[in-house]
């Protein structure tokens, strides 16, 4: 059969993933806040907003539990090429102080601080070396990952993550997009595979006797609802 284009018109109905409740060993799980920053909070509504209170509620529980927790901001400079080759105006520019975190969020001073140049955590940043040196190593420990955008920052993080063999958690509440479409659409991109789980902040608890990340494997395979959303796609008319 030959090739063809899609339609100029494609709808999709989306069933989004349900969030399950998890008992996490506290010693082998690791919180990553992902752009929670000024820049994105100039004017308190939309539902980047009202992700802060399930962010301040998961980090006062890892904090109390000593789980490890990572910062991960963006910045930008003069030059970048979103700038300079896209044309998009200058925003984030390092040093300015929409960069900061949010004050509800704000690091204590020893939880490191990632500064990233783009929508990727890992690229040309030190966060590969400190997982090592912070004993957070791959199948051995599960990672939550939250914070903005779900379909972008967030997103790029929790999908390197899982490249470099993590479980990941996706706390719903915690992570936001600018629209309720948009966090759909970051959902479908996940594949149906159990190295994601979809929770929420209310429904995490950190423990000394908790899952670990081989055992959560096999909850995962059984909880059908945690799958990433499914999409079913038609041709619009």
């Amino acid at each position: 059969m030959a090739w063809t284009l899609l339609p100029e018109q494609v709808r999709l109905k989306l069933e989004a993933p349900r969030p399950h409740p998890f008992v996490l060993r506290s010693d082998k799980t690791a919180l990553v806040i992902v752009d929670m920053q000024k820049y994105l909070y100039e004017e308190p509504e939309g539902r980047p907003y009202a992700a802060i209170e399930g962010n301040v509620r998961l980090l006062k529980m890892a904090r109390e539990a000593g789980v490890k927790v990572i910062h991960v901001k963006s910045v930008r400079q003069p030059d970048s090429y979103e700038f300079t080759v896209f044309d998009r105006e200058p925003y984030m520019l390092e040093g300015s102080p929409e960069t900061e975190i949010i004050d509800e969020l704000a690091p204590l001073p020893d939880e490191p601080v990632i500064t990233k140049y783009t929508h990727d955590p890992f690229a040309r940043t030190e966060l590969s070396q400190l997982l090592l040196d912070m004993s957070i190593f791959p199948t051995d420990t599960t990672v939550i990952v939250t914070g903005v955008s779900a379909l972008v920052s967030a997103y790029s993080a929790s999908v390197g993550f899982k490249c470099r063999h993590y479980l990941t958690l996706i706390p719903m509440d915690c992570q936001a997009a600018d629209t309720v479409e948009e966090e759909a659409r970051a959902y479908l991109k996940y594949n149906g595979t159990n190295t994601y789980g979809f929770t929420l902040s209310t429904m995490i608890e950190f423990s000394p006797v908790g899952m670990t990340t081989r055992e959560l494997v096999d909850v995962l395979a059984s909880f059908e609802g945690t799958r990433a959303a499914r999409g079913v796609a038609s041709v619009a008319t």
